[in-house]
Order: structure tokens, then C-alpha cells, then sequence
């Protein structure tokens, strides 16, 4: 016969009992408590913080499946959480507990969301010295978070959304990428949050050398790659010829040092497909040239002649493409 398991009761959990409140904590220079290098729920009172009001549980239904076991203190921090929310409480205390949200759960959209309601509530009959002190203040909190979840969207939109209050020049954030670039130079977040400061903030100048930096350490880098093109986008005419050979002049030095990267190889082909082969002869000088030496073997050659089958293709002479 069939084991019957004895029937558990599912029902929502209690919540935890008081926490006691620790005798100080970190504070910025407003005064406000910071949260963001601990998760402090456990360590705190939300009963007494939030004892007007009665903390909303988590609606799993009648019959939960699969119950998700939850760290300590997340279901009380989230029951308090959902309760200001539906409420739409934005004071100072509400701030803190979106902090401790966020200490449980860095990638939680709505607690992220929450604290920029929370401040332009706050602050919006401040002086403008205030408001950008608390915005200044977020961008700190917002960098503790974001150091420790260098992969997360909610982080990186929060930033943006700081910045785009301060109005700050590019400078300081186009380094904080850099130097996060330096540790993980492939970083997809950290590339698309500098190019929204190029095109927000400006700063265009260094950014070739930048990324010719890059490069150089490591030629296969196709998010270095990507950047020179984006940054040719917004700073050069790709419809010009002299634009077109000086990028194949470049992708050149990268394929005759390494004829096997795919990388400048896909890079040249980006620059000059837009004019067609047949205006950049050079293109075509450089795959014969590969072809006829010793240096390309492999994949270099399998590049070389691929690129040059579709120069040949584009040509439209039946005698060349034999």
C-alpha cells in the first residue's frame, strides 16, 4: 500500500518574536541610520519601530506546495514592508526598513523603487543644498550595495537615478566604472552604465584611449570591442571613407598580431559593411595578404577567407569569385 505522510499544517508562520534594539549604530551626517553593511533585521526591533501597524504575511494561499524557507528575519522585514507599502508611508523610518529589504534581497525592484519614493516625498519642500545632500547620501548607499552586487539591475538603475538628480559631470562615475572594469573588464552592466554617462553626462574625450587600453591587455575583449564602435556612433561619421580605412587600419594591427581573434575581425566587418567592400580596397589587400603568408593558419585563415569570399560576393565578378 500507498505511505500516507501524518498531515503538517502549512498555514502562514508566525512571526518572529522582539528583537532587541542594539545600543548604537552607524549613522551619516543627516543623522540617518544606515543599514546597508549588515543585514539588521535580527538585530532590531520592528515591533517597536513599526508598532502602529499590523504587519501583512505573505499570501502563499490556503494549500502552499512547495513553502520556500526563508533566512531568519526576511519574513518579518517583508511583512512590515508590504504593510508600508500599502499604506504608502514615506518618512524616515520607512527608508530604513526598505534598507533592510534590500540587506535580505539586493535584486528587489520595489524596495529600490520604494526609497527613491521615499526621498523625493521627504525631501521635496527641502532647500536644494538638503535634497542634494540626501541624494549624495543614496549614491553612497547605493555604491556599498552596488560593490557587493556588481550583477545586479536593480543596483545599477538605482545609480542612474541618483546621478540624473545630483546632475554631476562624468568624471568621478566614469571612474567608479573603470575601476570596476579593472576587476571584471567584461562586466555587461558596468559597459551599458557607462555608456548611458557618456551620452547623459559627456566626457567623450578619454574614452578612445580608454578603451585602446583595454585592448591592449586583452585583444578578445568584445565588450572593449563594442565600445570603440559605440564610441565611433556618437563621435565620428561612419559614412566617411577616411573614418572606414583608419578602423581597418586599426583592426589590422589586432589581426596581424593574433590572426585567430574573431574579434577585430567582426569589428572590421561592422565598420565597413555600411560603405560596401568595394570602397574600401584595403579590406580586401589585407585577406589576400594573409592568405599568401605563413602567418595566418587555422582559424586566421578560416577568417581571412570567409571575409574575402564576401568581398568577392559583393564584387559581382563571376571570373574573381571562381
Amino acid at each position: 500500500c500507498l505511505y500516507s505522510p501524518p498531515a503538517r499544517n502549512l498555514g502562514p508562520r508566525p512571526l518572529r518574536g522582539r528583537r532587541t534594539l542594539p545600543t548604537s549604530r552607524p549613522r551619516c551626517r543627516s543623522g540617518q541610520v544606515l543599514f546597508n553593511t549588515c543585514v539588521c533585521a535580527s538585530v532590531y526591533m520592528l515591533d517597536a519601530t513599526f508598532s502602529d501597524l499590523e504587519p501583512l504575511p505573505q499570501d502563499d494561499g490556503p494549500v502552499p506546495v512547495v513553502r520556500i524557507a526563508y533566512p531568519d528575519g526576511f519574513e518579518e522585514v517583508m511583512s512590515y514592508f508590504r504593510r508600508v507599502v500599502v499604506t504608502g508611508e514615506c518618512s524616515q523610518r520607512t527608508l530604513q526598513l526598505s534598507a533592510e529589504v534590500i540587506a535580505h534581497n539586493a535584486a528587489n525592484y520595489t524596495a529600490w523603487q520604494y526609497r527613491r519614493r521615499c526621498l523625493e516625498a521627504m525631501h521635496s519642500g527641502s532647500s536644494n543644498a538638503a535634497r542634494e545632500q540626501a541624494w549624495r547620501e543614496e549614491l553612497a548607499f547605493c555604491t556599498a550595495r552596488g560593490r557587493e552586487n556588481l550583477k545586479n539591475y536593480q543596483v545599477w538603475f538605482h545609480r542612474r537615478s541618483c546621478l540624473a538628480r545630483l546632475g554631476s559631470g562624468p568624471e568621478a562615475e566614469l571612474e567608479f566604472v573603470a575601476e570596476i572594469l579593472r576587476d571584471d573588464s567584461k562586466n555587461y552592466h558596468a559597459w551599458g552604465h557607462r555608456q548611458w554617462v557618456l551620452s547623459s553626462c559627456g566626457g567623450w574625450d578619454g574614452e578612445a584611449a580608454f578603451v585602446e587600453g583595454l585592448l591592449e591587455e586583452d585583444a578578445r575583449n568584445n565588450s572593449a570591442w563594442n565600445q570603440r564602435y559605440f564610441l565611433l556612433q556618437h563621435t565620428a561619421d561612419l559614412s566617411s571613407l577616411s573614418v572606414a580605412e583608419g578602423e581597418v587600419d586599426f583592426a589590422a594591427r589586432y589581426i596581424a598580431a593574433a590572426p585567430g581573434n574573431p574579434s577585430p575581425w567582426n569589428y572590421l566587418r561592422g565598420v565597413v559593411e555600411p560603405l560596401g567592400y568595394s570602397a574600401v580596397p584595403r579590406v580586401r589587400l589585407l585577406c589576400e595578404g594573409l592568405l599568401a603568408g605563413d602567418a595566418a593558419s587555422g582559424a586566421g585563415r578560416v577568417a581571412a577567407m570567409s571575409l574575402l569570399v564576401d568581398v568577392l560576393d559583393e564584387g559581382g565578378d563571376p571570373a574573381e569569385q571562381e
